[in-house]
């Protein structure tokens, strides 16, 4: 346990956090829930869900971004909830996949706690379920601010009068909990790798000797009983969990651990309310504060907003295709705090294609039509080493641009030769062309985009995604012209491969229409 005396001094202090969160309604709670794991094959796996007192529940193949109640009964799968036990089929072999639940009623939503399940190799018999992450005793509920809690008779109960963490790592987060007789619990907590070392995702975390996901690592987590006595390293977890949830807009963390010493097994079990120093609550506007951004107008390569903020008052901001954060799975607060630009007060900015910012000199922004764009603020504390530290919960605003209206230039282009590897052909202008972007795509990957790989890109139509492809494909598959071609050779083709030329057009108004010819076989 000597790491745990080398980290304590380089641990972080505690930063507010505060965030909207659900809440116990005047005359009834929030509904219960459980998931419980069942056996999994190579393409399926199979769980319980069990609501009391919910009126829909559903739920989520988490996907590493935040994790709040109204996501999962939004975009997951509802069910009844009622422990009839939940088949998901077509998925891939010897995959991890991590389920949660929601429930909610009038009075609020729940979250459930996470179960990560792993399908089995190809051809092998069904496994028995995955060993459940659940805290305490398995028929009690785990968490302390749940109807009907019981503490472990068998537990000594320990109350926390203090928290001090760190991340050191993306998926590395290491707390101390300091109680109220100054004994210092040490969890080395390991979380999904796409968190970017924001926050916590929400779940049970299982004492276990590995720095997998969900778990809190046996080799480094433990409690020092007497933190004055240096000579005294402490005694190591050997078995346990820890369950992370949100209530009242911060961390809500119980655990339940055992340790041994002098030979006798002991076990502690204690919950924690507050917030985690450099861990962001992913969650809301704040709880209902005065709206940060205010979205004007949109148009197809422009859009306006306002990011209200008192005088002095320091903020972060991002805008960014929706596509690109999709790729990264992170969370806003890691968003934010990575890729924004902070500025102070009231500002209005009109987001305009291939324009710098007025208010970030160098930024040039970029705006397409038909496009997704996700615009983040948070308030910021900018004290002294404290200028990456967010006050409150990071506030999303998502818009469209409009569709382009369509172009009138047009393009011919003759194959006059086709060859093993190579096609020699004619491009022609039409009137009004300002220039065209010709690419060369096989068939068959054409013919996937058509089948409804353009929706999975987040498009609405396929010619909508081809607009946005043929432009941003290397320059190995693209070529732009600005001027006619004759006897233009385009070489470094397969043998044996039909391909379809695709062009965008611009005209001199930089409006843009799409050109598919038909396919040709190289020989």
């Amino acid at each position: 346990m000597n790491r745990l005396f080398r980290l304590l001094t380089s641990l972080f202090a505690i930063a507010f956090i505060a965030a909207g969160c659900e809440q116990e309604g005047e005359n009834g709670a929030v509904p219960t829930i459980k998931i419980e794991a069942g056996e999994v094959t190579a393409t399926t796996i199979s769980f319980t869900v069990t609501a009391t007192g919910a009126k829909e529940c559903a739920y989520f193949l988490y996907d590493g971004n935040d994790l709040t109640a109204e996501r999962v009964l939004t975009e997951g799968t509802a069910i009844k909830g009622d422990g009839t036990a939940t088949t998901v089929e077509g998925l891939q072999p010897e995959t991890t996949y991590i389920v949660v639940a929601a429930a909610r009623n009038d009075y609020g939503a729940k979250l459930s706690s996470v179960v990560s399940m792993k399908t089995s190799k190809e051809g092998s018999s069904p496994e028995k379920p995955n060993e459940p992450n659940e805290p305490g005793k398995p028929d009690e509920p785990s968490d302390p601010s749940d109807p009907g809690y019981n503490p472990d008779p068998d537990a000594r109960q320990v109350e926390i009068a203090s928290t001090q963490g760190n991340w050191y790592d993306i998926n590395n987060y290491y707390v101390t909990l300091t109680t109220t007789q100054q004994e210092r619990i040490i969890l080395d907590i390991y979380t999904i790798m796409d968190t970017m070392g924001s926050y916590l995702p929400y779940g049970n975390y299982s004492v276990r000797d590995s720095v997998d996901a969900w778990s809190v690592c046996s080799q480094s987590s433990g409690i020092i009983l007497h933190p004055e006595d240096e000579a005294t390293d402490g005694f190591l977890f050997t078995d346990g969990v820890v369950s992370v949830d949100l209530n009242n807009g911060a961390y809500a963390l119980y655990f339940h651990l055992t340790y041994v010493a002098d030979g006798t097994t002991n076990t502690i079990e204690g919950y924690y309310n507050g917030p985690l120093s450099g861990a962001t609550v992913p969650e809301g506007d704040n709880d209902g504060a005065t709206k940060l951004i205010e979205v004007h107008e949109v148009g197809s390569t422009s859009f306006k907003f306002t990011i209200h903020a008192e005088a002095g008052q320091y903020w972060r901001c991002s805008v960014v295709d929706k596509r690109v954060y999709d790729q990264y799975q992170s969370n806003p607060g890691a968003w934010v705090v990575t890729h924004g630009f902070m500025l102070d007060g009231t500002r209005t900015f009109n987001w305009e294609d291939g324009k710098e910012c007025e208010h970030v000199p160098g930024l040039k922004m970029s705006v397409t039509s038909s496009t997704d764009y996700l615009i983040f603020a948070a308030l910021m504390d900018y004290s002294e080493g404290k200028e990456n530290v967010l006050l409150g919960g990071v506030e999303v605003a998502q818009i469209r641009t409009e569709a382009q209206e369509a172009g009138t230039a047009t393009v011919d282009i003759d194959i006059k030769e086709i060859n093993a590897n190579d096609i020699l052909f004619d491009c022609t202008f039409g009137d009004d062309v300002w220039c065209c972007y010709v690419a060369m795509m096989e068939t068959a990957n054409l013919q996937e985009i058509k089948d409804g790989k353009y929706a999975m890109g987040g498009y609405s139509s396929y010619e909508e995604c081809m607009l946005s492809l043929i432009s941003g494909l290397s320059y190995d598959y693209m070529r732009q012209f600005i001027e006619p071609q004759v006897d233009y050779r385009w070489e470094y083709l397969k043998y044996g491969t039909s391909y379809t030329i695709c062009v965008k057009v611009e005209d001199m108004d930089k409006r843009v229409s799409y050109i598919e010819l038909k396919p040709f076989t190289t020989k």
